[in-house]
């Protein structure tokens, strides 16, 4: 008898179910492409959240983060194989990319305006020095080359603090301060005369020190501020609405400047744009400076709508700082 007649038939489906186990295995990293896929959009929807409830305003720090994992993972995933190594390519030269950035952009920049008639200009620059630096001759020597007209220091270090700005006396001979008061480690420097000063920490709003500039400036009321940093979102949000009450009700051509903790895409500084009418000129990442790569924006210089931008927005050097300091050109209207 023939052998092969012996010999039971296949289970009606079972080649299916080989072929379909082998199919599976061809296609590996899906589930985790949909799973970083689920991630970044759901980052992306609470980062928009925060526009009703304001404690999610801190994931729109991160949206851009968030984009980049969505679209690393959202490319990964339909990839025909290698799903997980095209996803994680995708999203280094993403984070990569957002470093880049502030490097970039001066050089597509336009070319810096002249001034007109009845202008000043001014370059004016924030830079927070970080609280615990132990290099304040990095941060003298990074002062002196941004050559700003007027600067704002944030976290500025007890440590060699008297001796920084002595160094500095001499190229900004007009320098406003709040040692005397608690909590308050800002610092406003000037080349043009400052005629008034003042300074408030304890308050509903966040520690900041003012400095009114004579007629040359046209009279340039500068704010140097630095908000308590997120996740503390609901903090945030209150000091940023009594900062915009005060600096609302103050008559006069307005400089705001510091570190805000907050991104351009946050409630925080939309709503501080929207209630004083200032505009925001700065975009660029400027935190962590550690690696390099910045990833968000949280340094913030904000003007007077009269106040023309005749130089675009550059990122300084560190000096030793976790942040870069960040620079613009204004012409200030002096009558």
């Amino acid at each position: 008898m023939n052998e092969a007649a012996k010999l039971p038939a296949p289970a009606p489906g079972a080649g299916s179910d080989d072929s379909s186990a082998t199919g599976r295995r061809k296609a590996p990293g899906r589930l985790e492409c949909d799973l970083g896929l689920l991630l970044g959009v759901a980052g992306l929807a609470a980062s928009r959240l925060g526009q009703l409830w304001v404690a999610f305003d801190v994931f729109a720090q991160f949206t851009l983060q968030f984009l980049v994992v969505t679209v690393a993972f959202l490319v990964g995933r339909l990839m025909p194989r290698a799903r997980l190594l095209v996803a994680f390519v995708l999203l280094a030269g993403g984070i990569v990319g957002i470093g880049l950035w502030p490097q970039l952009a001066p050089r597509l920049a336009a070319a810096a305006e002249p001034a007109r008639d009845g202008e000043r200009i001014l370059k004016v620059a924030s830079f927070n020095s970080w609280y615990d630096s132990q290099t304040p001759d990095l941060v003298q020597a990074e002062v002196a080359r941004l050559d700003a007209d007027v600067i704002a220091l944030v976290e500025l270090s007890p440590h060699g603090r008297p001796a920084l700005l002595a160094a500095l006396k001499s190229q900004y001979p007009y320098q406003a301060t709040c040692f005397d008061k608690l909590y308050c480690n800002l610092a406003i420097l000037s080349k043009t005369p400052i005629v008034a000063s003042d300074a408030r920490v304890m308050w509903d709003g966040p520690p900041l020190i003012t400095a009114t500039l004579g007629p040359e400036a046209g009279g340039l009321i500068v704010y140097g501020i630095h908000t308590i940093r997120f996740p503390h979102s609901r903090a945030q949000f209150k000091q940023v609405n009594a900062l915009a009450a005060l600096v609302g009700s103050t008559p006069g051509r307005k400089l705001v400047m510091g570190d805000f903790n907050a991104t351009p895409f946050s409630r925080i500084l939309t709503s501080f744009g929207g209630q004083t009418g200032l505009a925001r000129h700065t975009s660029l990442p400027s935190w962590p400076s550690r690696a390099g790569l910045p990833q968000v924006a949280i340094d913030h210089i904000f003007a007077s709508p009269d106040l023309r931008v005749v130089e675009g927005e550059t990122l300084g050097e560190p000096g030793g700082s976790d942040h870069y300091p960040v620079t613009l050109t204004l012409a200030v209207p002096t009558r």
